[in-house]
């Protein structure tokens, strides 16, 4: 490789669709229920539970009025 020849990058290798699937399922099954997930460049599926997000506190009263449920 001479000073004139780029640099080759790895391609990234980002899960499929299927692959985010089956973990979501999986997950369900193991008795998690998601709340989020991260999909990493090198194909890690990290799921997280929505009981270990936690609850911001409302902001204002529109915040407190729209969490309650009462805007509709």
């Amino acid at each position: 490789m001479n000073a004139h020849t780029p640099r080759r990058r790895d391609k990234t290798v980002y899960p499929g669709k299927v692959a985010i699937r089956h973990a979501k399922e999986a997950a369900v099954e193991m008795g998690i229920d998601p709340g989020g997930l991260e999909i990493c460049p090198d194909g890690t599926i990290r799921i997280f539970d929505r009981a270990a997000i936690p609850n911001a506190p409302p902001k204002d009263e529109f915040d407190e009025w729209l969490m309650s449920g009462k805007l509709g």
